[in-house]
């Protein structure tokens, strides 16, 4: 699927650019395939690795127990380094968002970081809580991997992705390791953010990306096959 880097930036970074309840709807059909599609274009393409998202219709990171935490998808990451199986939590908040704000594309440098910075500080308090919630909880390990058939080997590691441009002060990238207190099984996670990811490949000229969403395929020709515009 092509994506136009620049009318999706402002789609979901300028609340001006839709109307209320746009993006919220926008969302539910694309939002979690959006993120994971993004990241994995980020992982082939920067780190030369390849990756599979596991369908989420078959499985995604739980604890297997009947009352327990899950998050949305299982990621690996095959590396000649080693191979990481990102059990992951998306994070689809964007300006329309509570406490949202707008980033235009031309924002200078200082003025982004500092925004990703405000937007960084709206949930550190949910991130370093000894408390479960719907951030942390990607610290707490995820067994059900063990139900996805996999042969290779593999380091499992916890992996936040947000849309929305963020990021604490003094980290220059849009992917980074974050320590926070033991109070679960890991005490770290990494961030990747999808806007600052992109941001980064349309200030080097990159207009366009192409990504792979066979959920967000799927749903889109039952819409169109609905409702005829």
């Amino acid at each position: 699927m092509k994506i136009n880097i620049k009318e999706l930036l402002e789609y979901f970074d300028i609340k001006e650019a839709t109307n209320y309840g746009d993006t919220t709807a926008t969302i539910s059909v694309v939002g979690e395939d959006l993120c994971a599609a993004i990241f994995q274009h980020y992982c082939e393409l920067k780190r030369g690795s390849k990756v599979n998202i596991i369908d989420s219709n078959q499985w995604i990171p739980t604890t297997m127990k009947k009352i327990g935490r899950r998050l949305d998808r299982w990621i690996m990451e095959y590396r000649k380094e080693g191979n990481i199986l990102y059990q992951t939590e998306i994070k689809n908040w964007c300006s329309r968002a509570i406490g949202g704000v707008n980033i235009p594309l031309d924002t200078e440098e200082e003025i982004l970081d500092e925004l990703a910075k405000m937007n960084w500080l709206q949930h550190i308090k949910e991130i370093n809580s000894k408390d479960g919630n719907g951030i942390n909880k990607v610290l707490v390990n995820m067994i059900s991997d063990k139900k996805l058939g996999l042969v290779d080997s593999y380091k499992k590691e916890p992996l936040l992705i947000f849309w929305d441009a963020r990021k604490p002060k003094g980290k220059s990238n849009y992917f980074f390791k974050y320590n926070s207190e033991k109070y679960f099984d890991y005490d770290y996670c990494w961030v990747f953010s999808c806007s600052l990811y992109l941001r980064h490949l349309y200030k080097g000229g990159q207009l366009e990306i192409f990504i792979d969403m066979p959920n967000v395929t799927r749903r889109l020709k039952q819409l169109n096959q609905i409702f005829k515009v």
